[in-house]
């Protein structure tokens, strides 16, 4: 695409966003003059950038709604439900046509057709509109020849002489804009363009004027014409001027039936010979090219008409040669070819038709990915790269200052040298800071794709919701809202479908019938803090226990002694679903599992606290960004591994005498918790060093998933930001490793992945 088209799909996909959320704001506040205004205002510049990229077929549809819609800020109209319905569904069409547009260049064939539909349901609900003069076209007309326009029934009785009817039709009403000249429109042009065009009439669309008063720039032709092509070739031609054709499907039993009585090359063989004694006229000079195309075009429509398709193509070929060399010899020889071919083939064909439908194209479509920042996301992500590898360099340079300071201590040489280290690591800080913040996004970003899902699921469930969300403006990486998407769609629909009970049943329980969801955001630190919260009816620890012994998850007795907060943690199993039947929505005890899995996979935590008739709120707490990870690097069994510092807590070290062992482990005490001891090395499979019984050891506690263990090292050396690289490869699969960075001198480090290494 041209620059103007890429300014076209950004601004069409904010504007059509900003609509839906006001559209949302009219149902749910009532009328108001300034929402209906601004939706107003976006449809209407969404009409005008679609008519400067010749996308008429999207102008017709945002049209209409431009009409309801200024009936809903006139008053004359209410902001119902059907009426929200209707011109979010058109605006849900125009932006599954943004996204064909962006990645074809063009509408799909049937955007015409479907863009008239979608405008007469949206006049549909203009009580006091007048007709619309551009009426879509029904697919299925009457299914009688009688029950059709006469106009259409003087068509199908000029095609029944044909030797083979054809199987299907398709009638064309194309009446050019009266200034359509101005718009480069060619009319005659397009209809030449018809494939498998059958029949045509032309007439005046309005009587003509006096000679003197016609204005010979203003088009007044209407087309009427049939069709045997597919539907979607001849939609093709007339994508461009959509809303003047009309294109309407013939029944099958409305054409004429095949008579095979009728004759079939006779008239061909002699339109063929006529063309030829033309031709043959002695003496002919000045009008000779001028008779050499009149006697193609006889040629190939008589042929066309009833006989194999390759003889016309075969006479055209022979105009082309007749028409370059400017002698009617080689056009002669063509029809002498087609004369003796149609001497030798049966007098009624039953394999040719009219004319032949063009061939199909196929209009694959992928959905672009949403990016929201304006300059490339493929750019910016290759800055964040550069900028990651030069933290890299940054550290190999940290290292190579703690060899000169070892080897030349106290020179100047050595202090000049770690002046510049300091001042590169501080610009490459900042550097690698201000990158990052490209990447970074506010939360309204994410926060506004659920309104219309609330609002959409709600409907479908006969249930009232209102929406609220807090901390908009709090930033975060766009790669952490990519990922966060999907748990946040699991989450509001769980909490909608299980959560939420039905205004019934809030009515009886002495609650506002319309519910709440809330959505918050926050930063703690480092760390992005989601809550998703609702009043609905919570989660009953017992209801819990017995469906996961009718799933037979945990044994009876390991079910009884679970504490109540444990039980409602069963929820994130993997297929398991309090849902007492299969919806739509839910039942396949997939989406809370989803949502654990996603968040983790992003190292990030999920929390869910829960009171039965009160309501449910999940926590979730996730990095910022996942292109910058800070790690602790400590040293065990002789080798190095890194572990990230979101799930260290603390580091201690103890002494024997507070080290106690319980059956076969040990473990320490800890602010009153009792916390296993886990050697990293045996935990690796590497050789343990050994130590003096009597000498203090030194532990790193970590914290993941709800458990903690301390794991025993032999060192802890640095720590560092790194960028984190995934297992890739034949590595690709092995568990326990969060993934790999490069120290600086060039030692590849693994990453240990702390809720693998816990289980």
């Amino acid at each position: 695409m041209n620059a103007l088209h890429e300014q076209f799909v950004t601004e069409a996909r904010d504007l059509i966003r900003r609509a839906t959320d006001q559209l949302i704001a009219l149902e749910r506040y009532g009328a108001s003059d300034e929402a209906a205004s601004y939706v107003l205002r976006a449809l209407h510049t969404l009409k005008g950038s679609a008519g400067i990229v010749e996308l008429p077929a999207m102008s017709i549809t945002l049209h209409a709604a431009e009409d309801l819609v200024a009936g809903l800020r006139e008053g004359t109209l209410v902001a119902d439900s059907d009426i929200i319905d209707a011109v979010m569904a058109c605006l849900d069409q125009v932006s599954h046509w943004v996204d064909e547009f962006e990645a074809a260049g063009v509408l799909p064939f049937q955007a015409g057709e479907d863009g008239r539909a979608m405008a007469e349901r949206l006049r549909s609900f203009l009580t006091n509109a007048a007709a619309d003069p551009v009426a879509p076209a029904s697919r299925e007309p009457a299914g009688s020849a009688g029950e059709l326009p006469s106009w259409i029934a003087r068509l199908i009785a000029a095609i029944s002489s044909m030797p083979e009817p054809p199987g299907h039709a398709t009638a064309i009403l194309y009446e050019p804009a009266v200034g359509c000249f101005y718009n480069g429109d060619d009319p005659l042009q397009l209809m030449r363009q018809v494939p498998g065009l059958a029949a045509c009439h032309i007439e005046a669309r309005e009587p003509f004027a006096a000679l003197s008063e016609i204005d010979p720039y203003a088009c007044n032709m209407r087309f009427q014409a049939l069709s045997i092509a597919e539907r979607e070739d001849i939609s093709r031609i007339f994508r461009l001027v959509p809303d003047q054709v009309r294109l309407i499907g013939i029944p099958r039993q409305a054409l004429p039936a095949a008579n095979a009585a009728q004759p079939s090359l006779a008239l061909v063989r002699n339109v063929l010979e006529a063309q030829r004694e033309m031709l043959n006229v002695p003496g002919r000079k000045a009008d000779l090219l001028g008779c050499i195309g009149s006697a193609v075009r006889a040629a190939a429509n008589a042929l066309r008409y009833g006989a194999p398709p390759e003889l016309a193509e075969a006479v055209l070929r022979g105009g082309a040669l007749a028409t370059a060399q400017q002698t009617p010899a080689p056009l002669l020889e063509a029809l002498e070819q087609a004369l003796t071919a149609l001497a030798a083939v049966p007098s009624t064909l039953s394999d040719t038709r009219l004319g032949q439908p063009q061939a199909r194209a196929t209009n694959e479509v992928e959905r672009a990915a949403d990016r929201v920042l304006r300059v490339g996301a493929a750019k910016v992500d290759a800055l964040v790269n550069l900028a990651g590898e030069l933290v890299v360099a940054k550290n190999a340079l940290a290292r190579s200052a703690r060899r000169v300071e070892q080897e030349l201590g106290g020179t100047e040489i050595s202090r000049a040298v770690e002046r510049d280290r300091e001042a590169i690591e501080r610009l490459v800080t900042e550097l690698h800071g201000a990158v990052l913040q490209l990447r970074m996004i506010e939360a309204a970003q994410l926060f506004r794709s659920f309104p219309r899902l609330i609002r959409d699921v709600a409907r479908q469930l006969d249930k009232k919701v209102a929406l609220v969300t807090r901390g908009e403006t709090t930033e975060f990486d766009k790669s952490i809202m990519d990922r966060l998407f999907e748990p946040m769609v699991h989450l509001l629909r769980n909490a909608l479908d299980h959560g939420i009970e039905n205004p019934e049943q809030r009515h009886a329980a002495g609650k506002p019938e319309t519910a709440t969801i809330s959505i918050a955001a926050s930063r703690a630190g480092d760390r992005l803090l989601i809550e998703v919260a609702d009043d609905g009816r919570g989660i009953d620890p017992a209801a819990i226990r017995k469906r996961a012994s009718e799933n037979r998850l945990l044994a009876p007795d390991e079910l009884d002694a679970l504490t109540d907060e444990q039980a409602i943690d069963l929820v994130f199993s993997a297929g398991f679903s309090t849902a007492p039947a299969l919806s739509d929505i839910s039942g396949r005890g997939i989406g809370m599992d989803a949502v654990r899995s996603g968040i983790e996979q992003m190292g990030g935590r999920v929390a869910l606290e829960s009171w039965k008739g009160i309501g449910t709120t999940v926590r979730l707490d996730l990095p910022t960004t996942v292109s910058m990870s800070r790690i602790m690097l400590v040293e065990t069994g002789g080798q190095l591994f890194g572990i990230s510092m979101d799930a260290v807590s603390e580091t201690v070290r103890v002494t024997p005498d507070r080290i106690s062992r319980v059956k076969k482990n040990y473990g320490v005490i800890l602010r009153e918790r009792v916390v296993p001891i886990v050697s990293l090395a045996e935990r690796m499979k590497l050789p343990e060093r050994a130590r003096d019984q009597a000498a203090p050891r030194l532990l790193v506690i970590v914290e993941s998933a709800g458990k903690i263990v301390a794991f025993e090292v032999d060192a802890i050396r640095d720590r560092l930001d790194v960028v984190l690289k995934p297992m890739q490869g034949l590595l690709e699969g092995v568990r326990g490793f969060a993934g790999t960075t490069l120290l600086g001198n060039g030692q590849v480090l693994l990453v240990l992945d702390a809720k693998e290494l816990l289980q």
